[in-house]
């Protein structure tokens, strides 16, 4: 998704746009596509979009003509996730903190962030990296051409998509779809059990909880 950030305020920032792409299992252990959502969303606490948003991210006040406010975006994105049982990935963590950042400013329930999966340290692990890896970088290591404009939420979707197939491998263990309850905690907030086991700080998890 795509988001006016304001500077030193992450957690303040209000979604513009969504984009998903419903991934499912095929016939040789990879995934494939079958749909997309996309809606952008009319933000509450400014006018009109800010300069500097178009400028990062390609959208402009035009885009916003008809849009909902999140509210119904939101509704309208979980019926089309439907009822089965489904995994939420993302390139980082930073998607999955906007929407618990969205759903709080407007009282909405947080039940439905769960299962989460971060692609980008999928990808760090794949390729043994020691830092993380912004989505143009693992493009670019994975020579794989980059499509639509970076920073457009869609374009973006599509190209972890395809990321995710280039580097999944279903029988290694380091691509174990998670199931996780964290609808609620921004990734502040968080300690990883599997990244701190081997770490002596790894006692102090318990205290925060």
């Amino acid at each position: 998704m795509e988001a006016i950030v304001r500077r030193g305020h992450m957690y303040n920032a209000e979604i513009i746009e969504i984009a998903a792409l419903r991934a499912v299992p095929d016939e040789n252990g990879k995934w494939k596509d079958a749909g997309h959502f996309h809606a952008y969303v009319r933000p509450q606490d400014v006018t009109s979009i800010p300069v500097v948003t178009t400028r990062f991210t390609g959208i402009t006040e035009a885009d916003m003509a008809g849009a909902k406010r999140f509210p119904e975006v939101l509704q309208s994105f979980l019926e089309w996730i439907g009822e089965d049982e489904y995994y939420l990935c993302s390139w980082s963590l930073s998607d999955r903190d906007y929407f618990i950042s969205d759903c709080r400013r407007h009282g909405l329930s947080l039940d439905w962030i769960c299962n989460y999966n971060d692609i980008q340290k999928w990808f760090g692990r794949k390729l043994h990296l020691n830092q993380r890896s912004s989505l143009q970088n693992a493009l670019e290591l994975l020579q794989l051409a980059p499509e639509g404009q970076a920073h457009n939420a869609l374009a973006d979707t599509v190209n972890t998509f395809r990321i995710l197939n280039a580097i999944y491998d279903r029988d290694n263990p380091v691509f174990r779809l998670e199931q996780n309850d964290c609808s609620g905690r921004l990734k502040t907030e968080v300690v990883y059990e599997e990244e701190f086991r081997n770490n002596p700080f790894a006692k102090l998890q318990g205290l925060f909880e």
